[in-house]
């Protein structure tokens, strides 16, 4: 047990590894991911589940993607002009001497790249692009494609941009891979395949792990 969050520490492909089940949302995975961070100081992180695909993008159910970017879709304010974000606002979310955060988070170029030859390498068309993470999920397409034209999303998520910023608060890599288990538009539960969604991307990371 880690902070009172149940979690699994073993070996595979030869790494160290420690698993937990952060369960949905920014404060869950904050929660888990800090009181590991500060248990064990991991050399990266991996955050993985299903996500939802913006039309358009390429992508369909079951495909693989990773974020080069992770950002807070729904993080500033509804005006009368229209949305405006943590920078238009002028409140950053982290401020260093080096480091101005708003938003947007950047992952690890690098490891983003060593992933993609990977999955390219075990036989994934992956698609990389930005991840969009949102407390409202889109249950309509019209509000899906709004996220997708002010971010330049390709899917959206619950978790990955608080993922994303404690690991930039601790300095260590964070590599996001979603199975993609529906399409964002008008919800239609019937199109959704969670169950294939996380099989794929359970067979991804395993991918990463004995290649990376």
């Amino acid at each position: 047990m880690v902070a009172n969050r149940l979690v699994f520490t073993g070996r595979l492909a030869g790494f160290s590894v420690m698993f937990g089940l952060t369960g949905v949302g920014k404060v869950n995975v904050s929660h888990l991911l800090t009181a590991v961070v500060e248990s064990v100081a991991p050399g990266m992180v991996i955050l993985f589940g299903c996500g939802g695909a913006y039309p358009g993008m390429g992508i369909g159910v079951g495909d693989v993607v990773v974020a080069c970017e992770e950002v807070y879709g729904d993080e500033g304010v509804c005006t009368q002009s229209g949305f405006l974000g943590l920078e238009g606002m002028n409140l950053p979310v982290i401020e260093t001497p080096t480091v101005t955060r708003y938003n947007r988070f950047p992952l690890d170029r690098d490891l983003v790249e060593r992933a993609e030859a990977v999955l390219s390498a075990e036989g994934f068309e992956s698609v990389t692009g930005t991840f969009i993470t949102v407390s409202c999920s889109s249950g309509k397409e019209e509000r899906g494609k709004m996220l997708q034209r002010r971010f330049g999303g390709i899917c959206e998520n619950m978790e990955g941009a608080a993922a994303a910023h404690v690991c930039d608060l601790y300095g260590i890599p964070l590599l996001e891979i979603r199975g993609i288990s529906n399409l964002v538009v008008d919800r239609d539960l019937q199109k959704w395949d969670i169950e294939f969604a996380a099989a794929r991307c359970q067979e991804a990371v395993l991918a990463l792990l004995r290649g990376l």
